[in-house]
């Protein structure tokens, strides 16, 4: 029975769409949520099944007779409580979609919509673009301007650049708010998602430090590159004029060279032999080791 039911939702599902009783969740990337079975006094979770449905193609079982079933997605962050209830942690964009509960002949559907918000890199002016997206497989969810609306932490409101998209009939509704770099710790902006005037689910996202600081590093490093320069270009004329007074020097040093040789006419040289009356027959002492030569320098 529970395979012919199983049939018939999967069939459901892909041609006719869903009609009872659903329940809809909203949560925040990130968070733990638990998905409780409804219209089910049995705890025998030995005959319950999980069905994901990720988009309108494709789904698959995430728990087969109470167990998860570990060749499913995310199977790691899944587990089975004892009513037989469904938890997720860590969730994240991928568990989006509707979850079916199926035990014998009783099923029941759940929604599970997430929100997430993100920063992109700042630019060289130090803009943050945050970027607060909400994804569901819900058909009563739709996108309206107003839907994500954003606050600051004075409770200012704004409304950001709109950004839907859908794929295979899953939609995410995206909306883009562009905020300048501030100092300060107590700053905060927050997303929230509104349907029929009701804050549904929200998200606050505070610029982290190394945030606010990549666009000051940015500006610090042109000051540092430029002051680098200016030590560099005061190097090179220091070298430079060095070198052209060395250069002034050398001929000047060549000059007094040749006034010295013009002034050899004042010096007296003079030899003398030095002849040893016993020579020794163990060495020779040539003429030329013998000689030395006296020069007397005559001061005018």
């Amino acid at each position: 029975m529970t395979l012919v039911l199983e049939l018939m939702i999967l069939f459901m599902l892909q041609f006719e769409g869903i009609s009872g009783k659903t329940t809809t969740i909203f949560a925040r990337a990130g968070d733990q949520v638990l998905l409780s079975r409804n219209n089910s006094s049995s705890h025998l979770c030995s005959k319950v099944d999980w069905l994901h449905q990720k988009d309108k193609n494709a789904s698959e079982k995430v728990v087969i007779g109470g167990k998860v079933a570990q060749n499913s997605a995310g199977a790691s962050r899944l587990s089975v409580s004892r009513d037989c209830s469904l938890q997720i942690r860590n969730i994240a964009d991928e568990d989006v979609g509707l979850y079916v509960f199926i035990q014998s002949q009783l099923s029941s559907f759940i929604f599970l919509n997430i929100l997430s918000i993100s920063p992109s890199p700042p630019d060289v002016q130090g803009n943050i673009k945050l970027h607060c997206s909400l994804s569901s497989l819900d058909d009563d969810i739709s996108c309206q301007r107003s839907s994500i609306l954003w606050m600051n932490e004075t409770g200012t409101e704004y409304l950001g650049e709109k950004a839907d998209f859908e794929s295979r009939g899953r939609k995410t509704c995206v909306s883009v708010l562009t905020v300048k770099h501030q100092r300060g710790n107590n700053k905060s902006f927050t997303c929230q998602f509104v349907k029929n005037n009701n804050v549904k689910i929200d998200a606050v996202y505070i610029p982290a430090s190394t945030d606010l600081n990549r666009s000051d590093s940015v500006i610090i490093s042109g000051a540092v590159v430029g002051v680098l320069l200016m030590l560099l270009a005061v190097v090179t004329a220091v070298l430079f004029k060095r070198r052209k007074a060395k250069a002034t020097e050398n001929p000047k040093n060549e000059t007094d060279l040749q006034k010295l040789t013009h002034n050899n006419s004042d010096l007296t040289y003079s030899t003398l032999i030095h002849l040893s009356p016993k020579t020794s027959t163990k060495r020779t002492v040539s003429k030329e080791e013998a000689e030395v030569t006296y020069s007397a320098v005559r001061v005018n």
